[in-house]
């Protein structure tokens, strides 16, 4: 069994010092971490001692300067160095100190960094009740960060897969797969591919180790081509040793052989303590094949490299598997040898009180938890219903609103339907007052033409009658034209004040006879009615007529015309009427001071809701232009245009 567990040992790379900004740091203290960073680099191009020397300095110049920053970035960076350098006791000093300098500064996120680090070397030491303490305490200063930011979450996922890959060498699978499963969980939400491969490690370990088999192979296949596709060889190696253990559970044996084989031309290229467990998974393979002089080879080159590269929880699996080889080889001392060390070893690790601590520091944990979701939970639910409340007040106030501006549209509505009514009242009175108005100045006008004409007719009748008594023969001739002029002159009169030939016949009939009624000596009076005329109302023909027959009056007795015009036209929704003659004219701005016929006609044109224009100048005439819409009114069909001419 050597499936390798993913520990984020490289977590201190990511979440030490690349964060310390200048902006937080002394200007002196940029110093450090350019000795950090040339000691970093020479780690990397494999000089441990130089890179040694330049963390040491920047760890004195921290010192120097009093640096806080300094302290922090030094000692996470070089426990980073002593772990790989498997120099565990050196690193956990590192890492205390670390965790003293982060509590110092009130830093809870360094201060996690700080507790994880310890829990990495504990673990390695084979003390995992105290590596367990330890993550348990980072844990909790990560949940205590409110709103968590992307790098925060990153570090919670990184301390559930250190926790999963504690419980897995502990043999809790269950747990192992669970806290393996939430770090997966937090790497898919981040979106981060490289975080889900580290994740994916220890999942397909615990699936391993449950004997879900196909499901680790998935797993680590998705490993693979994640470690392929960001050409990462450590990634890949990792993928390619529990690729191979979980052939070799599988019986795949040839299968598990070759995927080694890949996986140990890889060795040159990838960082230190890979080569112990490409060589001890290949030994388990030949051992299960039953060839044990070739398992034992291997066996014995792994054993070499476990003091410096194993850590105490993986050794226990390397003693069994010596074991096993050993016995099949026939060396029975060496077998009991082995065996011992591993049960020697195993108690010490494995014992119930370490399993029971571990176990009620991990419920304690799920506990706070617990507490905690409950907590945001309620919180959460508060601030909903907080917020419920708020849009509730929201719709109530827009409601009270709406309701309002209805109420103010139909009292509006109310109050314009009545004004509309009020007015059309007193449109409907000033309509009668215009129409009683003209009915008693026709009656005067009547009481003059009957006065001036009938009456003067007749007293020559008298006068004629009076000579005939008189025994004077010829006068009876005159009698008899007198009375017919007499019957005629109260024919026109009589035509003139009854409207009902407007009433029955229409307005243009009314006009047209009107016009022809008009008998003057030297005046040719033409009448014109175009198009389709508008059926108006009673009141409004009527008082139309009265102003085409006060005009036309106006025309006869002031105007000494000789021709004039009556147009009737309608056409569409407009009805207009023109009255023109060659008359004397006038001034129209003189007479509208104390003309009583225009004020007349223009009360009674506004009346029926037209526009009227008069146009006249001395000696030239007059003409007087009438507009009325007439949209609300249906149209009379009219067979084309009638002209009358009277003179």
């Amino acid at each position: 069994m050597y499936l390798i567990t993913y520990l984020i040992s490289s977590l201190l790379l990511f979440g030490l010092c690349a964060d310390l900004s200048a902006q937080e740091a002394k200007s002196d203290s940029v110093r450090v971490f350019a000795l950090i960073d040339i000691a970093k680099e020479k780690q990397a191009q494999g000089f441990p001692d130089s890179a040694e020397h330049y963390f040491k300095k920047a760890g004195q110049l921290a010192e120097e300067l009093d640096s806080d920053i300094g302290r922090i970035a030094y000692a996470g960076h070089y426990t980073v160095f002593l772990y790989q350098q498997v120099r565990y006791d050196e690193a956990l000093t590192l890492a205390k100190q670390q965790l003293a300098a982060s509590l110092k500064v009130n830093n809870k996120q360094k201060a996690s960094y700080g507790y994880n680090n310890m829990a990495l070397q504990y673990q390695a030491q084979g003390k995992l009740k105290q590596a367990a303490e330890a993550l348990m305490k980072a844990l909790a200063l990560s949940a205590e960060i409110k709103n968590p930011s992307q790098r925060d979450l990153s570090d919670r996922r990184k301390f559930y897969n250190n926790l999963s890959s504690l419980l897995l060498d502990l043999n809790d699978i269950d747990k192992g797969l669970q806290y393996g499963l939430k770090s997966l969980e937090i790497a898919e939400e981040l979106q981060d591919t490289v975080a889900v491969a580290m994740s994916l490690v220890n999942i397909l370990v615990a699936e391993a180790m449950a004997n879900k088999l196909t499901d680790a192979e998935q797993h680590a296949l998705q490993l693979l081509a994640i470690g392929q596709s960001h050409g990462d060889v450590q990634t890949k190696l990792t993928a390619y040793i529990n690729l191979s253990d979980i052939y070799r559970r599988q019986d795949r044996l040839p299968l598990a052989l070759e995927t080694y084989q890949k996986a140990e031309v890889l060795l040159q290229q990838a960082p230190p303590g890979n080569e112990v467990y490409v060589l001890s998974g290949i030994a388990t393979v030949y051992k299960n094949m039953g060839r044990y002089h070739q398992a034992n080879s291997y066996f014995d080159q792994a054993l070499v490299l476990a003091g410096e590269e194993l850590a105490k929880p993986k050794v226990i699996e390397l003693y069994l598997s010596g074991a096993e080889i050993k016995e099949g080889l026939g060396n029975y001392r060496q077998a009991l040898q082995f065996r011992k060390q591993y049960e020697r070893l195993s108690d010490s690790l494995l014992n119930q009180e370490t399993q029971q601590t571990i176990q009620e520091l991990e419920v304690k944990y799920q506990a706070a938890e617990k507490e905690k979701s409950i907590a945001e939970q309620a919180l959460k639910i508060s601030e909903q219903q907080a917020q419920l409340d708020r849009k509730n007040k929201w719709i109530v106030l827009a409601i009270a609103l709406v309701c309002i501006l209805v109420l103010l549209l139909v009292f509006n509505r109310l109050i314009s339907r009545q004004k509309r009514r009020i007015e059309s009242s007193r449109q409907e009175n000033r309509l009668l007052e215009a129409q009683l108005k003209g009915e008693e100045e026709e009656r005067a006008r009547t009481a003059r033409e009957l006065h001036d004409g009938v009456a003067s007719i007749l007293s020559a009748a008298k006068l004629q009658v009076n000579a005939l008594a008189d025994g004077h023969v010829e006068p009876h001739v005159h009698i008899g034209q007198l009375i017919e002029s007499a019957v005629q002159e109260i024919r026109n009169i009589s035509h003139n004040l009854a409207p009902e030939i407007v009433l029955t016949e229409g307005f243009a009939y009314a006009i047209q006879e009107f016009c022809r009624r008009i008998r003057q000596p030297g005046l040719q009076l033409a009448c014109y009615v175009i198009g389709e005329l508008p059926q108006l109302d009673q009141k409004t023909e009527l008082l139309l007529y009265r102003v085409v027959q006060e005009s036309v009056a106006n025309m006869v007795k002031h105007a000494d015309a000789t021709a004039g015009i009556v147009q009737v036209v309608g056409g569409g929704n407009r009805l207009t009427i023109t009255i023109e003659d060659n008359g004397k004219g006038f001034d129209p701005e003189q007479l509208t001071a104390n003309g009583i016929g225009l004020k007349n006609l223009s009360s009674r044109i506004q009346l029926v809701g037209g526009t009227y224009e008069i146009r006249s100048a001395p000696g030239k005439g007059t003409s007087i232009y009438i507009e009325i819409g007439t949209d609300n009114h249906r149209p009379v069909k009219r067979e084309g245009a009638e002209v009358r001419t009277y003179g």
